[in-house]
């Protein structure tokens, strides 16, 4: 009977150890990050209306400074080098960008993975934050193919290339009401954040309907930032 007993219990001392390991086995396997399937389709005079403010240094609202702002969408599909969809966006954000011009142009790309482009996004920081100004190139600042929680290098502040700017995506989106056409529409967003030596830039984006929800260049000690929210697409 005794020979029994502990036959019993050794056998359940080894199915604990076995159990325990493949517990740890299971813990310790690292799940590589999927893409996120991603395919905005802008619409050719479609315009995006926003609420701007800008933010002092400490990142509060300045009130005197709230204006309104758009992005008109002039032309889709366009071609370029490495590109196959390019939609080139008519912008009266004067709050944030470094032009005195009542407009500028923005080019946004987009790759059959789903990754999306902007072109010369650091420099026009960079001269808005009056800083040497790095070459205008395609940068990209969403690698959804990529996956959530992922890094990437969106570009560089300097000339040098000795300031890399990341990008990461949020796992999970954020819901936003905004007024589409007329009607009041609730759908998710993905969060962008780039991020660098004094360098903090975030965005929304979503790809049904196509639009970037919001923007914030968040400020530094010796420069303040901005902030636009989207409330109608027309």
């Amino acid at each position: 009977m005794v020979n029994v007993t502990r036959a019993t219990r050794w056998v359940a001392l080894f199915c604990l150890c076995a159990l325990s390991l493949s517990c740890r086995e299971d813990g310790d396997t690292t799940v590589d990050p999927q893409p996120i399937p991603f395919s905005p389709k802008f619409v050719a005079g479609e315009t995006y209306v926003y609420d701007a403010v800008a933010l002092d240094e400490f990142g509060y609202m300045i009130p005197s400074t709230r204006s309104r702002a758009s992005w008109k969408v002039l032309s889709t599909g366009t071609t370029l080098p490495g590109f196959s969809s390019v939609t080139t966006i008519l912008d009266s954000a004067s709050i944030l960008r470094d032009t005195t011009g009542v407009y500028d142009t923005v080019m946004v790309a987009s790759t059959p993975s789903g990754d999306l482009y902007r072109f010369g996004l650091m420099a026009t920081i960079a001269r808005i934050r009056k800083q040497p100004v790095p070459e205008d190139r395609w940068e990209c600042i969403a690698a959804f193919s990529s996956g959530s929680g992922s890094s990437w290098v969106v570009g560089y502040q300097d000339y040098g290339r000795s300031q890399p700017v990341y990008g990461r995506i949020a796992g999970v989106t954020d819901m936003f009401t905004v007024s589409v056409k007329g009607q009041l529409t609730v759908f998710p967003a993905y969060r962008v954040d780039l991020s660098g030596v004094e360098f903090d830039y975030s965005f929304w984006v979503a790809d049904a309907p196509a639009a970037f929800l919001l923007f914030r260049l968040e400020p530094n000690m010796t420069v303040g930032g901005a902030e636009l929210t989207l409330s109608d697409i027309r």
